[in-house]
């Protein structure tokens, strides 16, 4: 075989570690090419093929009326890939088309990311790939026409998921860029009998956390869990807990933001004989399994229905979206949340945790609910004491510029006191919740147009005197209040929620306000109450 010194195109895998030959990890082998090689340091080395095929592009049928397909020749597809062992470590190098031939299950999740965020200049990216773990995920490229820092990126280091990146790297030797998701792109100066040196540094890079001490130190914060063997003993320890009725961290709630105006109770069963609960428990869940043991795929198909008062089915969603668990694994912890996993470092969990925990508490009392909606609660709260309270729920406000309308808060007490309530929820429903506060209290601060708004519609002793002037903000409270039901004292909610709360009171903080959090108990009665249609 020719051995030329030529800039390659390399897209590398790294094997895990049960992968023992090729028919582990290569798939359709029958039905592939194959050629042992002889390169130095790698042993075994194989080579797939994919047999080639082709056929007529699938856009020429639109123009096949006016023009016979053949005039458009046809597309050829091509792959191959490289079964290559280092050492104890297997290495999957794919060309054209050679990815499809890879067990996406069998190989190493974000190996290329970690290594690009070893060998990357940090003040030389040109592109990144994020994503959220909010109620509806997204996936998100953002790239810059010049090489520039992080920082330029708009990461929220504590509410995205880092993917993908791409940049210059800080050694010539791996080329001028170099790309980085499971798999590891670059285009570099390699003679093919030097790949197994290549090879060896980069596993040497995977393995070094260096990238831990930098720019990029926050990356292993959150990741979702995307392995499937790990998704499935993660769903073991789950039911596991759930089967023995150990529900110290786990529990259900609503897992998207939906109108409680509407929704009045919930069913676990859409027969017209079954109950209508106030809100979603697990232990009445798992009642109408009737002594049988759920498992992973029944909590994936049997439903929850949000109804309202008629008994109709305003949403529904299978019941796995709907659990939210913390479960500990060879020491790291796991959240479930909206249906999917996600691995939490140890130390970021309990910086979290006790941030939550400290959260200044808000020290005045609030009516217990027992109202079948929000707003019935903030209307009898409003009520209740006339003289302190003045109710702002659904009197939005839209300054020019917004791009939507903006909810001043539900309660305003003392005319300092912005309260915002909701019905415990998943982290979603309270992330909005808090950004909600969050875009309030920017607004109340910095815009003369909201508080001229917000000034129509207070009662003349809450007015402010001059709308114009920015308020000393550190006499204005911004108060979380959530509707929960729970037994214990202190307020508990999911992580990722607990997340967005130090965001959000760390932003408003840094402005001047005072923020609080707040536990609106249920009342008992309400809470034992079910309800049967007719």
């Amino acid at each position: 075989m020719a051995d030329k010194s030529s800039k390659a195109d390399l897209n590398i895998y790294l094997a895990k570690a049960e992968v023992k030959n090729a028919s582990d990890i290569v798939k359709n082998l029958s039905e592939l090419k194959s050629f042992d090689l002889e390169i130095s340091g790698i042993s075994p080395c194989t080579l797939f093929i994919k047999n080639n095929y082709s056929n007529t592009p699938r856009w020429a049928r639109f123009l096949a009326p006016i023009v016979v397909a053949t005039e458009f020749g046809r597309n050829s597809s091509t792959g191959a890939l490289l079964y290559a062992k280092v050492g104890d470590a297997i290495f999957i190098l794919t060309f054209g088309q050679g990815h499809q031939l890879v067990d996406s299950a069998k190989i190493e999740m974000n190996f290329g990311l970690k290594v690009a965020l070893n060998l990357l200049d940090v003040a030389s990216l040109r592109s990144i790939d994020k994503s959220s773990f909010e109620q509806h995920p997204t996936q998100t490229r953002e790239q810059t026409g010049v090489a520039t820092e992080l920082q330029y990126f708009g990461l929220n280091i504590e509410r995205d998921l880092l993917r993908a990146i791409t940049g210059k790297p800080n050694d010539e030797k791996y080329g001028t860029r170099i790309s980085g998701k499971d798999a590891l792109k670059l285009s570099v100066e390699v003679k093919l009998k030097n790949l197994a040196d290549l090879l060896k540094h980069i596993l040497a890079t995977y393995n070094d956390n260096a990238y831990k001490h930098g720019a990029f130190a926050w990356v292993d914060h959150i990741g979702e869990v995307r392995d499937k063997a790990l998704h499935e003993i993660l769903d073991v320890e789950l039911l596991n807990r759930i089967n023995s009725e150990n529900f110290e961290r786990v529990w259900l709630s609503v897992p998207e933001i939906i109108d409680w105006d509407r929704v009045v109770g919930f069913k676990y069963t859409g027969a017209a004989s079954s109950p209508r609960y106030y809100d979603i428990r697990i232990s009445e869940f798992l009642e109408t399994f009737k002594g049988k043991t759920p498992d992973a795929q029944s909590l994936r198909q049997r439903k929850i229905l949000c109804v309202d008062s008629d008994d109709l089915v305003v949403y529904e969603w299978p019941a796995y979206r709907f659990i939210y668990a913390e479960v500990n694994y060879q020491f790291d912890v796991y959240v479930l949340n909206n249906g999917k996993w996600y691995k939490v470092n140890h130390k970021f969990a309990e910086q979290v945790n006790s941030f939550f925990t400290n959260a200044p508490k808000y020290e005045k009392s609030l009516p217990i609910y027992d109202d079948e909606t929000e707003g019935d609660y903030n209307e009898r709260a409003a009520k209740s004491d006339p003289d302190s309270f003045v109710l702002l729920d659904k009197k939005n406000i839209l300054v020019t510029g917004a791009a939507a309308p903006v909810e001043p808060c539900d309660l305003l007490r003392n005319g300092n006191e912005f309260i915002h309530v909701k019905r415990y929820g998943g982290s979603s429903v309270l992330s909005h919740l808090f950004n909600q506060g969050l875009v309030s209290g920017e607004l109340f601060q910095m815009e003369p147009e909201f508080r001229k708004l917000l000034n129509s519609k207070l009662p003349a002793k809450f007015k402010l005197i001059n709308p114009n002037n920015r308020p000393n903000v550190n006499e204005y409270h911004v108060v979380f209040a959530i509707i929960s039901e729970s037994d214990k004292k202190d307020l508990t909610v999911p992580f990722f929620s607990k997340i967005s709360l130090r965001h959000v009171m760390t932003r408003l903080q840094a402005i001047g306000f005072v923020v609080t959090v707040a536990k609106i108990p249920v009342d008992e009665m309400k809470k034992k109450t079910k309800k049967y249609a007719p």
